[in-house]
């Protein structure tokens, strides 16, 4: 079995002019806020010219497998507003609609983030990915759980990921992001989905 890093990690961006990112999950756990959160920490932080947040094309019917798109940009304007078919990051919400054709379409030297309770290793060998891509794994279902933030009983996990990219990606920094959830996010689940982000930052699990 691989080495599993538990530090933080140097951003393998951090050298790309455009961020592209594709976020994999269900009608209704979040992914288009998870999107927003991402473009708006990215202004925040600074080191972007433009960031763009969209939805993928169709109806998108509660539990139907569905992808919301974010565009991080560190020099140019951002004008195109298509579907990503080459993703720079791919951030998986839910795992059961995960296939070979969601990991073959990351690039070169990407980021593959996934709620599981899986080691890295695992999807390593399971979809064949190149050693030049970095997988980060922490099971974010299970601490939203313990945390009682669920919807319908469903663990909301649209938030607690966004720990892992952080972790993967210091440009985005956590302060940020934990900024944008305290303006977005009513008192009630405030203080719940700060812990969770930074639990899932601290447990992320790295090959």
């Amino acid at each position: 079995m691989g080495k599993v890093i538990f530090l933080m990690v140097f951003s393998l961006t951090e050298n790309n002019e455009l961020i592209k990112i594709v976020i994999h999950g269900r009608g209704g756990q979040g992914a288009v806020t998870a999107s927003q959160i991402i473009v708006e920490a990215a202004y925040l932080s600074g080191n972007f010219i433009d960031v763009h947040a969209y939805p993928s094309f169709g109806a998108e019917r509660r539990g139907a497998p569905i992808q919301a798109y974010a565009k991080l940009s560190r020099t140019e304007k951002i004008w195109d507003r298509a579907q990503i078919e080459t993703p720079d990051i791919i951030i998986m919400l839910d795992e059961t609609i995960l296939n070979l054709a969601i990991t073959s379409s990351l690039e070169k030297n990407g980021l593959f983030l996934i709620n599981s309770d899986k080691n890295p290793e695992y999807f390593s060998k399971k979809y064949n990915l190149p050693k030049e891509n970095k997988i980060i794994v922490a099971d974010i279902s299970k601490l939203a759980l313990e945390k009682e933030l669920t919807m319908e009983g469903i663990p909301i996990v649209n938030i607690g990921i966004l720990g892992l990219l952080a972790k993967a990606i210091p440009d985005l920094h956590l302060e940020n992001i934990k900024k944008i959830i305290q303006k977005r996010f009513p008192v009630s689940v405030r203080s719940k989905n700060i812990e969770l982000i930074e639990e899932a930052f601290k447990l992320a699990k790295i090959i």
